[in-house]
């Protein structure tokens, strides 16, 4: 079993490398290649870990007498639920790609040098996955930079002015984040704890896990794109919609909460003050994305703010998590699980309306409900985003506030749980306006897309209304 999990990610690491070198059809044909059998490959991996019960297998694969575990594997069912939604849905991303980057696209046309988004992709998709089975910090650090130079990369694809600044943006603020929070966390394993498993940090002193868990928050805040370091995220949308959608969806943004509840789940109890930091952070979040909904203009920036969002509300639950409640920690990663799906269904929407119109000014789109598929996509999307039935978001929504019992514990879980129900109002004032404005509008043209585009938009579709069920037999088993 553990095999097929590490050739799962070994492979896109590996086959990114290889994709630098090559273009046009050689390029997609060895792209889909490789992500479709490191998803077979992670796919057959779930199938043996269900069927053995569901065990947590912890392998040290790299250790020395003063560092402890350097390198090593965990595959327990958060590792195995975030892995299936990153690998599942970066293969859709993927599938997506192959048309989105072809010299039909009217608003960014690709006539060359294809291979090096996938390359970089491809690497994205490898090193999120390695960073989820991860079992040391230094394997955390390792990959967490391996992500943000992904991200570098597809951010600064089109090579414009305005994508390199967004690009090394996006690479200096998630930088200051692993210099804070996970190099401080390598260190004090060196000098404290002459290990760097993550198992070991729970042997810390209270005073020294106040100071991991403050510095991991900032490191995975800087990821999720949280306040004050949230400006990147929505500048990235520079970035071919593909790549946003895994970015947003399934990679950057979620593996901030994935990192910080690692560290709750390992470090537990963590010291109270360490929620009142993190709770303020997410409050001032919540409060500035709620304010931004209503003046965005382009799509890609309204999914942006979104998606600052509902990474907030994932740390609502991990704040509850840090107060004690184990539910907390299932329902940040049942949101997870929940958002990736209609948010990448969401941006690749969203990259109809660059690919056939030419523009993502959502003023200047009409009439979407001439071309059904792109129409009630964007209606879907928008509506399970801000929360409504039967899409996994609501579910997820749920689930965080079903651990109110933390309301007892302190009046800023009060005020978060306020803020999430707010979030959820506005969102859908504006999605509700837009969808007039865009899809039940007179004029307008046909949104022509590709066969394998619409498909990939049927399939996210279904899998957002489907997630709550495929994520929750994982997700009762996450725990202390």
């Amino acid at each position: 079993m553990e095999e097929l999990f590490i050739l799962s990610f070994s492979i896109p690491l590996v086959g990114g490398l290889l994709l630098f070198k090559l273009d046009g059809k050689r390029a997609d044909y060895f792209m889909l290649i490789t992500v479709i059998l490191a998803t077979i490959l992670n796919l057959a991996g779930v199938y043996e870990f269900y069927s053995s019960g569901m065990p947590t297998i912890h392998k040290t694969l790299v250790s020395s007498t003063t560092l402890g575990e350097v390198y090593g594997l965990l595959i327990d069912p958060m590792s195995v639920c975030v892995g299936l939604v990153v690998i599942t849905a970066g293969l859709l991303f993927m599938i997506y790609a192959k048309d989105y980057m072809s010299p039909e696209n009217k608003e960014h046309p690709v006539y060359e040098d294809k291979g090096r988004f996938y390359a970089w992709m491809v690497l994205f998709i490898g090193a999120t996955l390695a960073f989820i089975y991860s079992s040391s910090v230094l394997q955390l650090l390792i990959f967490f930079e391996i992500m943000s130079l992904a991200c570098w990369g597809v951010a600064g694809y089109y090579g414009s002015k305005k994508a390199k600044r967004a690009a090394y943006k996006a690479l200096l603020v998630t930088n200051f984040g692993a210099v804070i929070g996970l190099y401080t966390a390598v260190g004090i394993g060196i000098t404290h704890l002459h290990d760097l498993s993550i198992f070991a940090y729970s042997g810390l002193n209270d005073s020294l896990k106040l100071v991991v868990f403050i510095g991991v928050m900032i490191a995975a805040f800087t990821k999720s794109a949280q306040f004050p370091l949230y400006s990147w995220l929505p500048d990235a949308m520079v970035a071919p919609t593909p790549a946003s959608a895994f970015l947003h969806g399934a990679a950057m943004v979620e593996m901030g909460v994935y990192l910080l509840a690692r560290f709750i789940q390992f470090m537990n109890p963590i010291p109270k003050e360490g929620f009142y930091v993190m709770a303020a952070l997410i409050i001032a979040t919540q409060i500035i994305c709620i304010l931004m909904y209503p003046l965005q203009k382009s799509a890609k920036r309204l999914l942006a703010y979104s998606t600052i969002a509902e990474s907030g509300l994932m740390y609502v639950a991990l704040a509850t998590a840090v107060l004690g409640l184990q539910g907390g920690l299932q329902a940040s990663m049942f949101q997870l699980f929940n958002h990736a799906y209609i948010k990448g269904l969401a941006f690749l929407t969203a990259g109809t309306f660059s690919y056939a119109l030419g523009t993502l000014e959502m003023d200047r789109i009409k009439g979407l409900i001439k071309s059904p598929v792109v129409g009630y996509s964007w209606t879907f999307a928008l509506l399970g985003l801000a929360g409504v039935p039967p899409f996994g978001v609501f579910f997820g929504k749920l689930g965080i506030l079903s651990n109110a019992k933390a309301m007892e514990e302190s009046v800023l879980i009060i005020a978060m749980f306020v803020l999430l129900l707010l979030d959820s109002a506005v969102f859908l004032m504006v999605s509700l306006k837009r969808i007039h404005g865009m899809v039940f509008s007179e004029g307008g043209e046909e949104v022509e897309i590709t066969p394998l585009m619409k498909a990939v938009m049927v399939i996210l579709l279904v899998l957002a209304m489907l997630a709550p069920y495929i994520a929750y037999p994982l997700i009762v088993k996450v725990g202390w």
